[in-house]
């Protein structure tokens, strides 16, 4: 008889939401052979309802453990299917953990081929959550606001709904080689940090504790004076569309832009 058809306990792995934490607790999972469907993963969040009958184990990331499912993701569904699963795992939405377990159990049975059964359960959540993370970098892409510091530096700040800095900052790394620039993610408390002709390197935003390390340079300053006074002298006020505008421009993507300061 199959284990996952006894009545048994079910066993909930609790993750940090990480893509490490994640595939160490899929990893756990499976190594368990305790059934499939005795098994759910959770992100650790402190207003999490605890269930009855069951057994709960905090799963603490493992790097080696997350390279080698990393790497079985690669060999059973592609580099591009490898690429899925790392987006659902940076989505904001609840549950992402056990989404991606359910995708990778059919995914390993069925081979790269999961990518196109968009219609099954398991892996239009995925589907889903990927649209989500693609569109908002690509937003990013075009809204990011660099301003330059009196150290010489570009510093921009973003507040995204999903963790996409490591997915963002490959782009500018590209774009702006011979540049020192940071990127901060004020939700999450990180930062991307690059150095000009290095690559860039993910940080607690805790290392910048100097605010006046943050002083924009006086030709910053009067540049954004220069930006923001022709923003206002080419509007025309009897075409302003605020609806339009929302649409093609979001709000939650305007705190840090100057043009609305």
């Amino acid at each position: 008889m199959d284990r996952g058809e006894v009545n048994m306990l079910q066993r909930i792995y609790v993750t940090d939401g990480s893509i490490d934490g994640i595939f160490t607790a899929i990893y756990r999972a499976w190594e368990s052979k305790y059934g499939h469907k005795n098994i759910k993963l959770i992100e650790r969040d402190e207003n999490e309802t605890l269930e009855f009958f069951s057994e709960y184990i905090d799963i603490e990331p493992e790097q080696e453990i997350s390279y080698k499912v990393a790497k079985t993701i690669k060999e059973r569904l592609s580099n591009v299917g490898y690429k899925f699963v790392v987006k659902a795992c940076l989505s904001k939405e609840k549950g992402r953990s056990d989404a991606v377990y359910r995708f990778l159990l059919l995914g390993f049975s069925v081979g790269a081929s999961v990518l196109e059964q968009l219609a099954h359960p398991y892996v239009y959540p995925i589907y889903k959550m990927n649209k989500n993370v693609t569109n908002e970098v690509l937003h990013y892409m075009g809204f990011l606001r660099f301003e330059e510091l009196k150290n010489g530096v570009l510093c921009a700040k973003i507040c995204p709904l999903n963790n996409i800095l490591t997915l963002l900052s490959p782009h500018f790394s590209d774009r702006f080689q011979n540049e020192d620039w940071i990127i901060m993610d004020e939700r999450r408390g990180i930062a991307a940090l690059h150095k000009k002709r290095s690559d860039y390197l993910i940080v607690e935003c805790s290392f910048f504790t100097n605010e006046a390390f943050f002083q924009c340079s006086d030709e910053e300053t009067y540049l954004q004076h220069l930006w923001k006074s022709f923003i206002n002298s080419i509007g025309i006020s009897e075409r302003e569309n605020e609806k339009l505008r929302q649409q093609m421009l979001p709000k939650r993507f305007q705190e840090f832009m100057k043009e609305f300061d």
